[in-house]
């Protein structure tokens, strides 16, 4: 067996503020962990919740992993362990009713996960941390929520582009919309936008998500784009209401059907990748210089995600769109 793991924080002046954790346990399983980042800025113990999401879940998956009970590697099990821990985090610092209440307010992270059962080889996936099998059969949890609040994000690079304004600027503008959503005129958006301007926007996404997404109802587009991340996106989270929802290990319930769990022979597997979203493309290869040399072209052609890879964030400076993880097992 060859194990080959790395991590790096998106912002490259704190690398300890890193949200992604991966676990390795010969023998047991290995796993990668992405903290949801936090909009609040409350801090746990020094650390934002991803932060702490991340570190939370990294334990009580490896408690789970070395449990003798737990050789069957029940996926049910597996999430009711970790919301527990979560929920005993929430407690310890004193928010559980507030997190209840409040999905703003939670810890939250994606889990892929690769245990070793003897024969076979379960992978459990919950959130949009990804999983290769020998370097060919690639599966992620992604329903595309991400690219809707992105179409706002892209809109608004092109109106600043238009009107002759800087990189800076249409940053400034791209976050404003993809964060606050197009319902209602923010200060960051001017010069830029001004009321009707935003609506054009809204409407020019709403068509441009219609075309991409056709079978996503019209009126979880308008939901989406209309709060954007901080007040749209948890409206899908852990719930089967519409094709856009996405689960996460937040401490509460996570429907099992958005739970994606693949079993294979051990025989038949050589390579094992587990991946962060921070990665927008694939090592060509089951190796890490591999996948840093995608990552390394993916920042050459598209630093700021807003055209071969879209995203709601992208690289400014010294700090990246997304941190990265991933850990490889080759056989």
């Amino acid at each position: 067996m060859r194990i080959e793991a790395f991590s790096e924080g998106k912002n490259l002046d704190e690398p300890e503020a890193n949200e992604d954790r991966f676990l390795v346990l010969p023998g047991r399983g290995f796993a990668v962990i992405d903290g949801v980042t936090d909009r609040t800025g409350h801090r746990y113990d020094g650390m934002l919740a991803g932060r702490m999401a991340s570190r939370t879940v990294q334990a009580a998956v490896a408690r789970f992993l070395i449990d003798p009970a737990e050789k069957a590697a029940d996926p049910e099990r597996l999430v009711a362990q970790v919301s527990a821990a979560i929920r005993a985090a929430y407690q310890a610092h004193g928010i559980l009713d507030i997190a209840r209440k409040d999905a703003t307010r939670r810890f939250g992270a994606t889990l892929a996960l690769a245990v070793e059962q003897g024969p076979m080889l379960r992978f459990i996936l919950v959130g949009d941390s990804g999983l290769r099998i020998n370097g060919g059969e690639t599966v992620i949890n992604d329903t595309g929520l991400d690219l809707v609040t992105a179409s706002l994000r892209q809109e608004a690079y092109a109106v600043v582009a238009a009107a002759g304004g800087t990189a800076d600027d249409q940053a400034k503008l791209g976050k404003a919309c993809a964060f606050g959503g197009a319902a209602a005129f923010q200060a960051d958006m001017a010069p830029w936008l001004d009321a009707p301007g935003l609506a054009a926007l809204r409407d020019r996404c709403l068509e441009r998500c219609r075309v991409r997404f056709p079978l996503v109802p019209e009126r979880d587009l308008r939901l989406l784009l209309d709060g954007g991340i901080l007040k749209g996106q948890t409206h899908f989270q852990n719930n089967t209401a519409s094709p856009l929802s996405y689960a996460v290990l937040d401490g509460f319930d996570v429907p099992m059907s958005l739970v994606r769990v693949i079993d294979r022979p051990r025989a038949e597997v050589r390579t094992v990748e587990l991946f962060t979203d921070g990665y927008f493309a694939p090592g060509a290869t089951p190796e890490v210089d591999a996948w840093e040399a995608a990552f390394a072209e993916v920042e050459r052609v598209d630093p700021g995600k807003i055209d071969r890879y879209p995203s709601v964030k992208g690289t400014i400076g010294r700090v990246r769109a997304d941190d990265r993880t991933v850990v490889i097992v080759s056989f």
